[in-house]
């Protein structure tokens, strides 16, 4: 019954938004105006805010380096990183 425990865990997962802010926020605007950069270049600002984000970076990119769907390498590193599960300080 493994794959009833995953389901269990999904659900809960996808669930889970009970710490949402209860007000109206505004949407971020301007980012589509923005050029495309590498992920590297990207990440640059976040350097002193975010732990070990140039070496998450390095590990995500060694991750998909074929990636699907005609995705670019950065693009589907920015998802994994995006995505990546790591303890907060």
């Amino acid at each position: 019954m493994a794959s009833g425990n995953s389901d269990k865990s999904a659900s809960l997962r996808f669930a889970d938004f009970g710490s949402l802010p209860k007000r109206m926020l505004a949407p971020i605007e301007g980012y589509e105006d923005m050029p495309l950069v590498s992920i590297e270049e990207a990440v640059k600002p976040l350097v002193n805010i975010v732990p070990k984000v140039e070496r998450n970076v390095f590990i995500v990119k060694q991750n998909c380096q074929n990636p699907a769907d005609g995705l670019t390498t950065d693009e589907s590193a920015s998802i994994m990183l995006y995505t990546y599960e790591s303890i907060p300080h």
